[in-house]
């Protein structure tokens, strides 16, 4: 028995453990280009201490990371003794102010390859089982961020090479913002053709800065509306170090906004899953946190039906699987048709599946209808049965069907 038991926690311990999953920080507007006279602004050291020590998989720089004009010299005096000790993992997303230098070679310059090819800005890479993609939205730069532009069409070719079940992408003028510069950078750079894109592929989360604040939005469409099954959660998180700035009145599905705290937002990229969490610098208290599965595309069958036992259980139960692109509230029943016009019907079974996912479901008829089905295969070597459900997901609602030939 020892012997057995010393085995057994030898395997155990041999076993390879299970990765954890990585976690990634984010923020910009980050590094002043003087040195401070006032208490107020350039808290790029505070900022960056909150990211030292830390298992970060990735840092996402979301633009305007170096203050004013985005020279190399300013780069290396003020943003490398700071952000710059972690810009070994940093991937960053190229801002307006860096483009005060011609081309931004300031910028592509500091970061080199990491930061995408100079020409366009704009690159994207795995983290875990996610996808993520860097941007470039200062559009009059790189052609255009419209519809059929060269990056919108490089942006719909990525995310058709990558249909992972997670998408992030992020870029530094947001498509939704209530600070001063609002949306679209006051129309000056407008992002909707990016949007739809990454809500037609079923994208999960938006980064962005420029506005000096933090906001979260809750997960909603290209034009606003409210989505909570297939809409796409932004981030605004201009709180690097720069400066803070005033908001105006709310936007449309603004759950929480802060503008008087630097922080980083850090993100847990699970399998299927991402959590949330606003970390504040040394002294402040504001904090937001939350969790929040993935989904799948808002064009793919809201409910797919597949694979069935052909046989009832010896206690009535037929077994399949069914599956939502969203978490989604199903309603199944399955109805067996007996010569030409009986017709047993299963219990009604409700259930809510999470997104992405294969779910083993089973639907039990009544003793009563059993034994009808018993007795009908006396006569009948197998019978039609329809599988039926209708599923829901937020404002979205469909129907499925399976049919089979069920057996004794």
């Amino acid at each position: 028995m020892r012997a057995l038991l010393a085995l057994a926690l030898l395997l155990v311990l041999a076993a390879p453990a299970r990765a954890a999953d990585p976690v990634i920080a984010a923020a910009g507007d980050i590094a002043c280009g003087s040195v401070p006279t006032s208490p107020g602004p350039c808290h790029q050291e505070a900022t960056s201490n909150l990211l030292l020590g830390r298992p970060l998989a990735v840092v996402l720089a979301l633009g305007d990371t170096q203050y004013e004009a985005g020279a190399l010299a300013d780069f290396q005096q003020f943003y490398d003794p700071t952000w710059g000790r972690i810009k070994s993992i940093t991937r960053p997303a190229v801002g307006n102010h860096e483009y005060g230098t011609i081309d931004a070679s300031g910028y592509f310059g500091y970061f080199g390859a990491a930061a995408g090819d100079p020409r366009t800005g704009y690159y994207s890479y795995d983290i875990g089982s996610w996808h993520l993609i860097a941007l470039n939205s200062n559009c009059a730069k790189v052609g255009g961020c419209q519809r059929g532009s060269p990056e919108e069409k490089w942006l719909q070719g990525d995310l058709a090479a990558h249909p992972s079940s997670c998408t992030l992408a992020y870029w530094h003028q947001p498509h939704f913002s209530s600070g001063r510069g609002g949306n679209d950078d006051g129309g000056k750079n407008p992002t909707g053709a990016f949007w739809n894109d990454l809500y037609a592929s079923g994208a999960d989360l938006v980064l962005g800065g420029h506005d000096h604040d933090y906001e979260r939005f809750a997960p909603q469409t290209p034009t606003d509306r409210p989505d909570p099954a297939f809409g796409i959660r932004e981030f605004v998180v201009g709180t690097g170090g720069r400066s803070l700035g005033e908001m105006t009145g709310p936007e449309p599905n603004s759950e929480v906004r802060n503008s008087t705290t630097y922080g980083v937002l850090e993100l847990t990229l699970g399998a299927r899953s991402y959590t949330w969490k606003f970390v504040p610098i040394a002294g402040e208290t504001f904090t937001d946190s939350g969790t929040a599965p993935c989904h799948g595309s808002p064009n793919e069958p809201l409910v797919k039906l597949s694979g069935p036992r052909r046989k009832l259980s010896s206690t009535g139960t037929l077994k399949f699987f069914a599956r939502c692109p969203a978490t989604c509230l199903t309603r199944v029943r399955a109805t067996v048709t007996i010569g030409r016009k009986k017709k047993v019907r299963s219990r009604l079974l409700t259930r809510s599946l999470t997104p992405q996912r294969r779910h083993s479901v089973r639907i039990k008829f009544t003793r009563r209808g059993l034994r009808a089905i018993r007795k009908a295969f006396r006569e009948h070597t197998r019978l039609t049965t329809d599988v039926t459900a209708s599923a829901t997901a937020g404002f979205k609602s469909a129907d499925a069907s399976l049919k089979l030939r069920l057996r004794p």
